[in-house]
């Protein structure tokens, strides 16, 4: 017993007799829901007991014309290209007889244009005119109907650098110190201007003592110059866009081109 794995996943399952040249064959068997084969010989036939996953059993039998010998098929190809052959002869037959009536057709058409061309010679003066007048008609000439023809140009992007002020220049007034000794009262802390004697007797602070202290006193201002300040900036002067460009003529009619 072997099987062939079909496109859509189901097995054809083939089983041949001990001896015999029979093959019995059973179609489309469905591995995925099939738990167990087994085969079985009832009345000369091969049947395919199939258990289920789900417990079921189902009995196949063999597809029509599987259990024939190999000498029966070949005997039923043998007729088969027999009738093929009668068949064959028949329509070659009846295209033979076709061709006959065909040429019968012909040959009395060949007759009757014959008497055609006799009638018109008796006639041959109206014929001569007629010929005449057409040989003397021309076709028209063409005229072109030039159209223009235009592409799509792309334009890029134009633009320069340039220098933009991002700190104008100015002038700084900067302190100048020097460490000076100076006196300060005991309990304010605070600078004693004059004679300090003289204002122990005066000062309403609250200090009744003073003394020396080195202090970072400013003495004066200097002025410092800082530069404009500027930065590097890219400037559009004209933005990227398309354009048509022609490019040639080309006739509507005969589809002739030009150059512009």
């Amino acid at each position: 017993m072997y099987y062939d794995v079909k496109e859509n996943d189901k097995l054809d399952v083939k089983v041949g007799l001990q001896d015999q040249d029979k093959t019995f064959v059973f179609k489309d068997v469905d591995p995925a829901d099939t738990k167990k084969v087994d085969v079985s010989l009832k009345e000369d036939k091969v049947n395919l007991d199939v258990t289920k996953k789900d417990g079921s059993t189902a009995t196949l039998t063999p597809s029509e014309d599987s259990a024939k010998t190999e000498d029966e098929k070949k005997d039923e190809t043998e007729v088969k290209q027999e009738e093929k052959k009668e068949e064959t002869a028949k329509a070659d037959s009846s295209n033979k007889s076709n061709t006959s009536e065909s040429k019968k057709d012909n040959t009395a058409s060949t007759t009757n244009t014959s008497s055609n061309k006799n009638n018109t010679g008796s006639s041959s003066k109206p014929s001569n005119n007629n010929s005449s007048n057409s040989n003397n008609s021309k076709p028209a000439e063409h005229t072109h109907n030039w159209v223009a023809q235009y592409k799509t140009v792309n334009v890029p992007e134009k633009g320069h650098n340039e220098q933009v002020l991002v700190q104008a220049a100015y002038d700084e007034q900067v302190p100048v110190t020097e460490m000076k000794e100076i006196c300060v009262g005991n309990q304010s802390g605070l600078q004693i201007n004059g004679d300090p004697n003289e204002y122990l007797l005066n000062n309403s602070n609250g200090d009744s003592g003073w003394h020396s202290e080195w202090r970072e006193t400013v003495v004066g201002y200097k002025t410092v110059h800082h530069d404009a300040v500027y930065e590097t900036r890219y400037v559009v002067d004209s933005p990227a866009t398309t354009k048509q460009e022609l490019t040639g003529y080309k006739c509507s009619g005969c589809g002739k081109t030009k150059a512009n």
